[in-house]
This record gives structure tokens, C-alpha cells and sequence, in this order.
């Protein structure tokens, strides 16, 4: 213990690579910092990925969290904020103690905004505001895209942990944005002293990379008596090229410039040594810790390295500024041997970025999955004998995912589809559907009140007029459930044969009948005529005022909106133009016959919205409803309709025991996510 505690008296703080809700419940982060000199706490998608997936410590939360229907990614959001939230209490003693250079905990934005700045801004102020914590650090990638969300977010007065650095010339960029993002507070008269930032440079995964490429030029049948260069230099890539990053750091912090701000209280932006476990096991255990101590610096470790340093840790004061010249000449040698460190570095970022992105991936599946769990989301399984399309299908899904399948529809882009300009534009305006749920579960009460009021009004008959799109849910609704008691009866007329127009007028009485005139264009031709047909027959034969037995349901500014206006409708109800007419069910073309009938559509579009939280943009594809089912229906228009059986097995104990059976003997069968509950 005494090695850490002695890295503070160098200059250097020591951070823990690591939280999780049981270090926090437990004592254990608070012990580490009373006791054993922890300063600062990160975390990242993968640390959370073990954290939340490996037992049940959040799982209470979790299922609070599903009862007040929060989706996937608001549930991802609420857990790792509570646990922010609790480790940035436990260390503010040290943040106030140091006056704010020190106690701090770093919260990554989504490692899926590497290459956003945008998104990336919007979530980085999001999560500062959540946490609402002086001394929380949100993490932004040093990417080309991260650096002016990085120098914005510094410049708004947000902390900012920069993260994957691997290359010194990205280093010294990020370091760059941050004293521009002070000079334009200073320029603006306003205070500087608490923007604080670290930047986190990577070690050992440069040193796993760099091996790799160094084994390929060791010859075993070397000869002259001499170890291969190649081998003399396994395991230095990644000390040297810090030592020489923190020359950087001394430079960039150091005349005139810099010390202009200082007098205004700046403080340096530290480097932070990130990725200091030893992934070599014939590597030394501390060895990205003891050659990089000196002052102004943060090593973040996990938890074997801080317990080897604790045991066998040996402090040396300023070691990072020890061997300059071997440094530099480390990188020469690389480079004489082929290895093009700025190669390397490119590649890591990039990778690293997917190490995240990967976790982060099946966090959402795990949390897909607790949360149907909590749902009781176990009515009915799709289950695809899918024989020769079995490997199709599953490779499918993380084809999906790398194009960001889900995140991409419900961000309504076309391009999913067609690479044709008119075509997207086509397709972007009809993408409409993937929102009517939270739209009509706002309007859900007005709906519900034009129904009531049509029910005490007596009449007896709905008709409904219309043609495709507009009539098959209200015709499916009445076929499948009726009219309830008390409730009128639904007739769709969307058959222009004369014959079914007057068997239609043949049921009803025009005095008790309220008319449905859908159609989303206003203009459909066959819509339009049973308009004017039945208008004209309720002026000949009933008392009052024609326009009270007619109701529109179209899009907005088209001519049965007017006509609407113009003759006195009883009700007239605009439909959100972005929505397809066959897409049209949870929109006020399928909602209102609905209501009419005396069907409850709460329930219903309380459970649509489960689906969709279900089918949400976070949720991988292998664990979501709706891209399953699409990539299965995608794979057999593919290679065929004949590959491919879908089987829906209600789990009846006896039933799901046979299916179950069924599904051991079988070859090629694979399931996708619950389609019912969920």
C-alpha cells in the first residue's frame, strides 16, 4: 500500500479502471479512497457490460425502470448515472481537497458517436446535466470528430476525459483544443480555474500490436551470434512512445501562451495513462506504472494492477522523463524494421473504438433481454425451421448491426433501401409509422372521447368509405373482434359494384349512421364518389344538418379537409402526412373505427409501444423482434420461400415441452425474440 500512496507525493494520481454498483454498495470504492489514496474512478461500456450482465445488483433498479416504461438505452442511461452519481459523492472530499484537480469519475458517451460530432455534443451535455456532479468527466473519443466536440464541451465548462489517444500527434491536437477552449473563455471575461481535462493515452494494447508485427520479422534461423533487433524490441513501443508524449506535454503547457492562461488560474491539461494492465503474461505486472511516474499525470489501473503495485510497486521519482534518448531511439529502430507506429496507432483507435462499441452492443442485448423478462414477455416464440437458410439468417445480424440497421431506420433514413435520390426522398416521407405510436398515445384521450360521445349519440351504424390502405385495419378489427355491447356496428364500403352499395344502404338507417370519409390523399376518386353518394342521400332524408353524420380522416391541407370545413363535419381528423395508408393502423385511420366499435385501444397502443421499445434502435439484431423477423423474411424472398417454415409455438407446458423436443432433434432451427408481449 505504500507505493500508492507514495505516487501522489511524485505528482501523480492513481485512478480506478474499473466501477461497479457492488464496489460502491459494499464499501469497497470508499475504503480505496480513504485508506489507500484513490483519487479518480473511470469507466467505459465494457466495464458496465461485466458489471450490469454479471449478476442481479441492478436488477431491482431495472425493474423499476420497465414499470415506468423506459426503453432500452433510457434504462442503460439511468443505471450507469446512479452508479456516476454514487461514486462522484464518494469522491468529492478529494475534488474539494484539491480544490477541483483531483476526485473525479469519467462517463463515456456511446462508443456508436466516434465518428459524430453532433451526437456526440448532445450527449455529452445530456450526461453532464444528468449526473449533476462537479466532478464527473465525460469521456469523448480524440478522433477527428471528437476534437471540436471536445474543445465545444471544455468551452462550455464541461469536464472532458479525452480517450483513445494512442498516436503523439493526437495527443498533442487534443491538448491544442483544450488551451483554445480556454483562451475563448478568457477572451469572454470568463472564469477558467475549474475547466479541467485529462487526456488518456493507451499503453498496452500498442505493445500487443506492435509484438505482432515484430514476430513476423524474427527469424528462427537467425545466425551470427547476435539477438534479432526485431526481438530487442518487444514491449517498448508503448513506454516510449508515452515518455515522448509527455515531452509533448511539458512543451505545449510550458511559454508564453500557456503561461498567459496560468495567471488567469488555468490548470494543465494531465495526461492520463489508460490500458495499464499487462496483457503479455511475460510482461511484468506493473510495467506500464513504475517507468511513467512524474508530475501532473493520472495512471488509471484495474484492480490486479493496483493490488501488484500495492505488493511489489517501485516508486522512482520522475521515471516518465528517465531514458529520453532510448525512447527515441525506439522509434527509430521500429522504423528501420518496417513498423510504421503511425500505422499502428491509426488502427488501434479504430479498434479500440469497436472494443466499446462491441460491449456496449451486448449490454443492450442483456438489458433486451431482463427487461422482457421483467415484462413477463413469454406468450409466443417465432421459431424458423430455417435448413439451408440457417446460416444466412445469423450471419445477417451482425451485418445489420455494423450498418446500424436500427438506428438507422428510426432515424427515418431511406437510404436503407435505394441509393436512388428520388426514390429515398419517396421512402423518407412515408416513414411515418415508426413515431404514430407516441403520437396517437398522446391524442389517445381525444380519440376516445369522439367515440363515447358517438356512442350516447345512439347512432347504431358506422360505414366507413374509403379504398386500400385506409379500410383494412377498421375491416380486420371488425372481423376479428365485433362490435362490443351497446357499441355501433363498423361496415366498410371499399367495393365500387353498385350491388355492394346498396347492400350496404340496404342495413342501415341514414338518420342513425355516422359516415367515415378516409382517405389520406383527400383525393381518391372511388372515396370521394360514396362521399357525395351517401352525403347527397342523408340531405334528401334526414332531418338536420347533413355535415353531422360525416366524419374525415385524411392528411392535412388536402381537398376533403376542406370539404370537410366547407359542409360542417361532425369531426374532422388530420393524419400525419409522413404515414403510408398501409402503415396506417396505430394512426387515426385504424385507431378511430377502432374506438368506435367499443374496442379498448389503450391497451393496445400500450403494448405497441412495448413492442417498439423492444424493437428500439439500441437493440442488436440478433436480439430484436422486428429486425429478426425482417432479416427472415429478407433471407427467403432470397433463396426462396420454399426454404423456410415459420412455426409459432404458443408455451403451453405440455405444447412447449413437445417443441422443445422437437426443436433437440431438429436440425437447422434457430429462434428469434418473443413477437407477443414484448
Amino acid at each position: 500500500m505504500k507505493a500508492l500512496l507514495q505516487l501522489i507525493k511524485y505528482g501523480q494520481s492513481y485512478w480506478l479502471d474499473n466501477l461497479t454498483r457492488r464496489k460502491i454498495t459494499s464499501g469497497e470504492l470508499k475504503r480505496r479512497v480513504t485508506e489507500q489514496g484513490l483519487r479518480g474512478v473511470t469507466s467505459n461500456p465494457a466495464i458496465f457490460d461485466k458489471a450490469i450482465s454479471g449478476g442481479d445488483d441492478y436488477d431491482a433498479q431495472i425493474q423499476q425502470l420497465v414499470r415506468e416504461g423506459c426503453d432500452v438505452h433510457e434504462i442503460y442511461e439511468r443505471l450507469v448515472v446512479t452508479d456516476i452519481q454514487d461514486a462522484c459523492d464518494i469522491l468529492r472530499p478529494v475534488y474539494d481537497a484539491s480544490d477541483g484537480e483531483d476526485g473525479f469519475v469519467s462517463l463515456e458517451v456511446s462508443p456508436h458517436l466516434v465518428h459524430d460530432t453532433a451526437e456526440t455534443m448532445a450527449e455529452a451535455r445530456r450526461l453532464w446535466k444528468a449526473v449533476a456532479r462537479p466532478n464527473v468527466c465525460i469521456k469523448i473519443p480524440g478522433t477527428p470528430a471528437g476534437l471540436p466536440a471536445i474543445e465545444e464541451m471544455l468551452y462550455e465548462g464541461i469536464n472532458i476525459n479525452i480517450t483513445l489517444l494512442f498516436a503523439i500527434k493526437d495527443y498533442e491536437a487534443v491538448a491544442q483544443a483544450y488551451i483554445r477552449a480556454l483562451e475563448r473563455c478568457v477572451a469572454e471575461g470568463r472564469p477558467v480555474k475549474h475547466v479541467t481535462s485529462v487526456a488518456s493515452f493507451f499503453l498496452s494494447r500498442i505493445d500487443v500490436l506492435v509484438d505482432q508485427l515484430l514476430g513476423h520479422r524474427i527469424r528462427p534461423d537467425a545466425s551470427g551470434g547476435e539477438e534479432p533487433r526485431a526481438q530487442q524490441l518487444l514491449g517498448k513501443a508503448a513506454i516510449a512512445n508515452a515518455k515522448l508524449a509527455y515531452q509533448s506535454f511539458k512543451r505545449i503547457f510550458s511559454g508564453e501562451r500557456w503561461r498567459a492562461l496560468e495567471e488567469k488560474r488555468a490548470r494543465v491539461q494531465r495526461p492520463l495513462w489508460a490500458s495499464t494492465s499487462t496483457k503479455d503474461p511475460l510482461y511484468d505486472d506493473v510495467r506500464y506504472i513504475e517507468p511513467l511516474i512524474g508530475p501532473h499525470t493520472v495512471n488509471t489501473m484495474p484492480d490486479e494492477t493496483i493490488d501488484a503495485f500495492a505488493d511489489h510497486g517501485v516508486v522512482r521519482e520522475n521515471s516518465v522523463e528517465a531514458d529520453l534518448e532510448q525512447a527515441r531511439q525506439t522509434l527509430r529502430d521500429l522504423e528501420n524494421e518496417g513498423v510504421d507506429l503511425d500505422r499502428v496507432t491509426w488502427q488501434l483507435q479504430n479498434e479500440g473504438a469497436q472494443k466499446f462499441i462491441d460491449p456496449y452492443d451486448a449490454l443492450m442485448k442483456t438489458l433486451a433481454a431482463k427487461r422482457q423478462r421483467f415484462l413477463g414477455a413469454t406468450a409466443s416464440e417465432q421459431t424458423m425451421a430455417l435448413g439451408a437458410l440457417r446460416s444466412a439468417v445469423t450471419s445477417a445480424y451482425p451485418a445489420l448491426d455494423t450498418r446500424r440497421f436500427g438506428r438507422r431506420l428510426f432515424a427515418h433514413d431511406p437510404f436503407l433501401w435505394t441509393s436512388d435520390v428520388e426514390q429515398a426522398e419517396a421512402i423518407h416521407r412515408r416513414l411515418g409509422w415508426l413515431d404514430s405510436i407516441a403520437i396517437f398515445r398522446r391524442r389517445l384521450g381525444d380519440i376516445t372521447t369522439f367515440a363515447t360521445d358517438i356512442k350516447d349519440a345512439r347512432y347504431t351504424h358506422i360505414v366507413l368509405l374509403g379504398m386500400g390502405g385506409s379500410s383494412l385495419c377498421p375491416e380486420v378489427a371488425r372481423d376479428t373482434f365485433g362490435s362490443a355491447p351497446g357499441w355501433p356496428q363498423l361496415l366498410v364500403l371499399d367495393n365500387t359494384d353498385p350491388a355492394a352499395i346498396r347492400e350496404v344502404e340496404s342495413q342501415i338507417d341514414l338518420a342513425r349512421t355516422l359516415f367515415i370519409v378516409s382517405s389520406k390523399s383527400g383525393t381518391t376518386t372511388e372515396t370521394l364518389s360514396f362521399y357525395r353518394y351517401f352525403f347527397e342521400r342523408v340531405s334528401q332524408q334526414v332531418t338536420g344538418k347533413a355535415g353531422d353524420h360525416f366524419v374525415a380522416i385524411t392528411d392535412p391541407g388536402t381537398p376533403l379537409g376542406e370539404e370537410a370545413r366547407h359542409r360542417g363535419f361532425r369531426h374532422y381528423f388530420e393524419n400525419p402526412e409522413d404515414i403510408g395508408g398501409r402503415y396506417s393502423a396505430l394512426s387515426y385511420f385504424g385507431l378511430v373505427p377502432m374506438a368506435l366499435l367499443g374496442i379498448d385501444i389503450a391497451p393496445l397502443l400500450e403494448r405497441a409501444h412495448q413492442m417498439r421499445v423492444s424493437c428500439g434502435p439500441f437493440i442488436p439484431a440478433a436480439a430484436n423482434p422486428g429486425l429478426s423477423l425482417g432479416t427472415l423474411l429478407g433471407m427467403a424472398a432470397r433463396y426462396g420461400r420454399d426454404k423456410v417454415t415459420l412455426m409459432f409455438v404458443e408455451p403451453t407446458r405440455a405444447f412447449g415441452a413437445w417443441a422443445e423436443q422437437l426443436l433437440a432433434e431438429s436440425t437447422g432451427w434457430v429462434s428469434i425474440p418473443s413477437m407477443s408481449r414484448t
